[in-house]
């Protein structure tokens, strides 16, 4: 009797184990179906539109040397312009120490003259009044 009692704790405890995970599965729930795409319809194309590239903002110029170094660097930027310049080392100075590394401050050009002319409207001329009327003087003050 023993023996009959064991198969069936055996299928009456894995029976519990699978109880929780049934219980724990989602219910598959009916998804509904997503909606017509409608086509739209196109608008009017402009046939003179042309794409072209963009103008280049900043214009950088390098002069070198006749060693190919670097010497000087002049940046234009929209309506500025600075120029950058090498710092010539002292002597036999190494990059790096105190004396071979100094740094030079980029220079701005600033009120340049002589360039394009920009054409100014002149102001309108203020309204002249004419001159006041003279009031006749009466005679016997010309007299004295």
């Amino acid at each position: 009797m023993k023996n009959a009692l064991l198969p069936i704790a055996a299928v009456i405890f894995a029976a519990q184990l699978t109880t929780p995970v049934r219980a724990q599965a989602p219910a598959k729930a009916e998804v509904p179906p997503p909606p017509k795409m409608e086509k739209l319809e196109e608008g009017p194309t402009e046939k003179n539109l042309s794409v072209g590239k963009p103008e280049q903002k900043n214009k950088v110029v390098e002069k070198k040397n006749n060693a190919g170094k670097v010497t000087e660097v002049e940046v234009k930027s929209g309506k500025s312009s600075y120029t950058l310049k090498a710092d010539p080392q002292a002597g036999n100075a190494q990059p790096g120490t105190v004396q071979g590394q100094g740094n030079r401050a980029a220079q701005w050009t600033l009120l340049e003259f002589g360039g394009k002319k920009e054409a100014k409207e002149a102001p309108e001329p203020l309204p002249v009044l004419p001159p006041a009327p003279v009031k006749a003087a009466p005679a016997s003050a010309a007299a004295k």
